[in-house]
């Protein structure tokens, strides 16, 4: 068994202040990681941290990019059990979309549609919600009870088959991580 990371996140800016409020959460943003370092988090959104207009495949990291202009940050970071075929087959699923990025587009319109909840599925198209759901779904890994281009951050929030790790700022998971490490060695020794 191994473990991925799912991570809710909210930055403050005006674009994440509407997605919060389209989908009533504390959250707007979901990325996911495969190591418990979140390096990197994987998701669609800006690629510019300065600037929400241009988006696609991101490759996120604590402290770097708009969470580190950001620093204020808050999240949730989930983990969940999969097995070492659901692990592999969800990195494979993940790297074809990193090596095939020029394709995929951030979908602007998705957002709209599910402001007046009707969801929309494009090809080559996501919104950091769907990409996450639908590398889980295409690696065999089905948490959720819809399709994957239904799925909003709140889904995540709400999903009962989540275990939560950490809650706070972002820019101290790495603290709380170290005071685990040491609390485990601690414990150990």
């Amino acid at each position: 068994m191994k473990k991925v990371y799912i991570i809710t996140t909210y930055t403050g800016t005006v674009l994440s202040f509407l997605i919060r409020r389209i989908s009533k959460t504390p959250y707007a943003h979901v990325s996911i990681s495969l190591n418990e370092q979140l390096r990197p988090m994987y998701s669609f959104g800006r690629l510019n941290p300065k600037t929400p207009i241009f988006a696609g495949f991101v490759e996120e990291n604590i402290n770097e990019g708009l969470y580190a202009i950001r620093t204020n940050t808050m999240c949730r970071v989930y983990s969940l059990d999969v097995t070492d075929e659901q692990y592999h087959k969800l990195y494979k699923n993940i790297m074809n979309v990193s090596e095939n990025r020029e394709q995929y587009d951030y979908d602007v319109k998705a957002l709209l549609y599910l402001s007046i909840d009707r969801p929309r599925e494009k090809e080559f198209k996501y919104v950091c919600s769907h990409f996450v759901a639908d590398m889980l779904e295409k690696s065999d890994i089905d948490i959720m009870n819809k399709p994957s281009y239904e799925v909003r951050p709140n889904d995540f929030y709400d999903y009962k088959g989540l275990v939560l790790e950490y809650e706070g700022l972002l820019s101290k998971y790495y603290d709380r991580n170290k005071n685990d490490m040491y609390l485990r060695r601690t414990v150990n020794a």
